[in-house]
């Protein structure tokens, strides 16, 4: 990230160019998941929700199409440093917790829609709404790779991904890492890592998902209604 980051501060990336950081973490993520549990993972896959025909999560299991995911996770990463096409942002850049709550907007949607959507889903009474998350199939994990800027852009994360795991999520994956020395050009894209609060680290977000993957590989896939998927398929670009 440091390395990727001085090219960014510099001028040298372009916004497409930018997407690349988020794109190696998904694949970084990914592989560690497959490697984790020995069975493969769609990634940037699409499955049909309730209110929307096309759902885009990140890692999908099972990775056929043609079945209801046992376990979605978003993969995303947040937090830049300023650069000459940011001349708004502060010196020590964009805070991660800037984009958080756009993001985890995103995510509750996706969840829930993908939740009624599963048969399970749709057929068992909703009762207490966190309850009903938690035990409902898809099982969702969030991975996020934040660079925070200061202890109060830290605090606010770290207050939205707790959240998150009380919540929506079935695991959350915290890798972050701030400038090292925020006083130079050259330390604010030089990183040092912060440790995630326990249980929230993304090699125990990874463990637990493999333990979800292995349990849903012996399990009888629930198809999708050919109707349904025929539907969703038309809608893909």
């Amino acid at each position: 990230m440091s390395a990727f980051d001085r090219l960014v501060q510099a001028g040298n990336v372009s916004s497409g160019e930018n997407q690349n950081k988020g794109l190696f973490f998904n694949e970084l993520v990914a592989r560690l998941v497959e490697r984790c549990a020995g069975f493969g993972v769609a990634q940037r896959g699409k499955r049909p929700g309730i209110l929307t025909q096309q759902v885009d999560v990140d890692l999908c299991f099972p990775a056929e199409k043609s079945s209801r995911p046992a376990l979605i996770a978003e993969v995303k990463m947040a937090g830049t440093p300023k650069h000459p096409k940011s001349p708004q942002q502060g010196r020590l850049g964009r805070p991660a917790s800037a984009d958080v709550d756009k993001r985890i907007r995103e995510i509750a949607l996706n969840v829930i829609d993908l939740k009624l959507a599963d048969v399970q889903g749709g057929t068992t009474a909703i009762g207490d709404i966190t309850s009903w998350i938690q035990s409902t199939r898809p099982a969702f994990f969030a991975m996020f790779g934040l660079r925070v800027i200061d202890e109060n852009d830290h605090r606010k994360v770290l207050d939205k991904f707790q959240y998150l795991a009380d919540s929506y999520a079935n695991g959350v994956g915290l890798a972050l890492y701030r400038p090292a020395d925020p006083t130079t050009e050259e330390g604010l894209v030089t990183y040092s890592a912060i440790k995630s609060p326990g249980g929230m680290s993304i090699d125990d977000a990874v463990k637990r998902m493999c333990r979800v993957i292995k349990s849903a590989a012996h399990e009888a896939p629930t198809p999708i209604p050919p109707a349904q998927l025929k539907l969703s398929e038309q809608q893909e670009p």
